[in-house]
C-alpha cells in the first residue's frame, strides 16, 4: 500500500536532505541465477555422443540416400534433445526461477527496510510485502523463461549448423564434436552474462517500485564507476533527478525512459532514494 515516507520523516524532526544508501545486488545472487540457467546449455554438452551417433559422412558419397538417412538421424537426435530441454524447463527451471525471484525480492525488501531505518530512523518492516511489486516480479519471471529458452534455442541452431556444415565438407566426427562443445560453451558464457544482467535489472526495477510506493519523487544517480562505464551515465553521477520525468532538478536534459539505471545491458548504476528539503514537506 502506498505511503508518504517524506511526511513520516518530517514527523521525526529531521530537517535536512537525505540520500539513502544504494541496494547493490550480490554476485552470489547472479551465480545462483546462472546455475538455474545452466541446463539450457549443459544438456547439449551432455548429449554430444548421442547427437553424433549417426554421423559418418566419410563412409558414403555426398548426396547418397544413406547419407541423407544419417543426416535425418542426427536431426532427430537434435530435436530429441530440444524436446527434453522443454521438459526440464517446465519441471525444474521454471520452479527454480520462481523460488529465486521470491528470495531476491525478500533480500531487496530487507535491504530497503534497513536503508530507510539507517537513513531516516523509520521502520517499514511491518508495512511492506511482496504484493506491491507482484507485477514487476511476474514480468521478470516471464522474461527469464523466454531468455533461458532462447539460450537453448541458440545452442540448437549453432549445433545444427555445425553438424550439417560438417556433412558438406565431410569433416571428421572429432572436428564436429569440438564445434558442438564450443557451441555449448558459448551458451554457458551467455547464461552467465544474462544472469548477471538480469540480477542487476531486477534490483533496479525494485528500487523504482519501492521508492514510488514510499511517495519519493527524486533520486540521486550513482554511477557504477566501471572501467568502461557509459560516459553519459558517468556524467550523471551525484546529480538529483525527478523520478517521474527523469529531468535533473537543476535543469538540463531528461533521462530517456529506456536509459534509467540498470535498464541498459550490464548497467551497474543505481538510483539512490533521495528525500529533499524535508522542512517543506506537507
Amino acid at each position: 500500500m502506498p505511503f508518504n515516507l517524506p511526511a513520516m520523516v518530517k514527523r521525526t524532526g529531521r530537517r535536512r536532505d537525505v540520500t539513502l544508501r544504494p541496494i547493490i545486488p550480490t554476485q552470489a545472487q547472479a551465480t545462483d541465477l546462472a546455475t538455474i540457467y545452466a541446463p539450457a546449455w549443459r544438456i547439449w554438452a551432455d548429449n554430444i555422443d548421442r547427437i553424433l551417433a549417426g554421423y559418418d559422412p566419410q563412409a558414403l558419397p555426398t548426396g547418397d540416400a544413406l547419407t541423407i538417412d544419417t543426416a535425418d538421424q542426427v536431426q532427430t537426435a537434435i530435436n530429441g534433445v530440444a524436446n527434453e530441454f522443454l521438459t526440464i524447463l517446465t519441471a525444474r527451471i521454471t520452479p527454480a526461477l520462481r523460488d529465486w525471484i521470491v528470495r531476491a525480492e525478500r533480500v531487496h525488501r530487507d535491504k530497503w527496510t534497513a536503508a530507510v531505518k539507517a537513513g531516516v530512523g523509520v521502520d517499514l518492516e511491518m508495512m511492506l510485502n511482496a504484493g506491491e511489486v507482484q507485477e514487476t516480479l511476474s514480468t521478470f519471471m516471464q522474461r527469464n523463461v523466454a531468455l533461458v529458452t532462447n539460450v537453448s534455442d541458440q545452442a540448437k541452431g549453432r549445433i545444427s549448423d555445425a553438424v550439417f556444415r560438417g556433412y558438406e565438407r565431410r569433416a571428421p566426427v572429432a572436428e564436429v564434436a569440438k564445434e558442438i562443445r564450443e557451441a555449448a560453451n558459448l551458451g554457458r558464457d551467455r547464461s552467465i552474462r544474462i544472469a548477471s544482467d538480469q540480477n542487476s535489472k531486477l534490483s533496479s526495477q525494485l528500487d523504482r517500485e519501492r521508492q514510488a510506493e514510499a511517495g519519493l519523487t527524486q533520486f540521486k544517480w550513482r554511477s557504477s564507476h566501471k572501467l568502461h562505464a557509459r560516459l553519459w551515465h558517468a556524467a550523471r553521477d551525484g546529480k538529483v533527478f525527478d523520478s517521474r520525468t527523469g529531468k535533473p532538478v537543476d535543469g538540463g536534459t531528461a533521462i530517456p525512459s529506456d536509459d534509467r539505471a540498470g535498464m541498459q545491458p550490464w548497467c551497474g548504476c543505481r538510483e539512490q532514494a533521495y528525500i529533499a528539503l524535508l522542512d517543506e514537506v506537507d
